[in-house]
């Protein structure tokens, strides 16, 4: 791909990332999409590694979690809010996405989204 379509592309892919943030930031009432579901690997993955998981994988230390509002690890692989977290926020759905093995989540939590992903996951062919 020459370097004219890939800056083309990524100003594309920008541009229509921001108007939906946009949208999303004005949407009061309503979110644009019922729920959001994230599969992936420790990129996105919101602490289901800390859950019965037989995983060496874990983020229950510090410095993960320490720019959270209780500052303490809950099992993202960040000092703060995830790519996942900030789109759910962008687009007015949750704030956190929980992670699918948290053993306390509501009905409502589910229903507006969960997090399938796991530290560690790899793909093989």
């Amino acid at each position: 791909m020459s370097t004219s379509k890939a800056i083309t592309l990524t100003l594309f892919i920008t541009t229509t990332l921001l108007a939906s943030c946009d949208a999303a930031a004005n949407a009061t009432t309503k979110p644009l999409f019922p729920a959001i579901l994230i599969f992936g690997d420790s990129t996105v993955d919101t602490g289901n590694n800390n859950y019965p998981l037989p995983t060496i994988f874990r983020a229950e230390h510090f410095p993960y979690g320490m720019d959270l509002p209780d500052g303490k690890a809950n099992g993202r692989f960040s000092n703060g809010k995830l790519i996942s977290d900030i789109i759910a926020t962008k687009l007015n759905i949750k704030e956190f996405i929980p992670p699918f093995l948290q053993p306390n989540l509501s009905d409502q939590d589910i229903l507006t989204g969960v997090c399938f992903a796991s530290a560690g996951a790899v793909t093989t062919t």
